[in-house]
């Protein structure tokens, strides 16, 4: 009888893992979405130059110029279902 008890918890606490998982990750999948929905979209800076003048003459030029592509590429990512898609 303690062979079988022990046999059971054995097989209990491997199996564990791969039960809780997949129901973790789709609660924080389901959380995570839900959170995504009620925020606000971010708004992204226009792109700006602003020039800077050296002491020895030489001018120099600091920039932003944001890659909305990129950014809606990793909006999309953050968003996305991969590797599980569990829902």
């Amino acid at each position: 009888m303690g062979d079988v008890f022990q046999l059971l918890i054995i097989v209990a606490c491997v199996a564990f893992p791969f039960v809780a998982m997949p129901l973790m990750w789709r609660r924080m999948k389901r959380v995570r979405n839900q959170s995504y929905e009620g925020s606000e979209p971010v708004a992204h800076q226009e792109p700006w130059q602003e020039p800077i003048r050296s002491a020895d003459g030489v001018s120099l030029s600091r920039a932003n110029s944001p890659n909305d592509d990129l950014i809606a590429l990793g909006a999309k990512a953050t968003r996305s279902r991969w590797p599980l898609d569990n829902q």
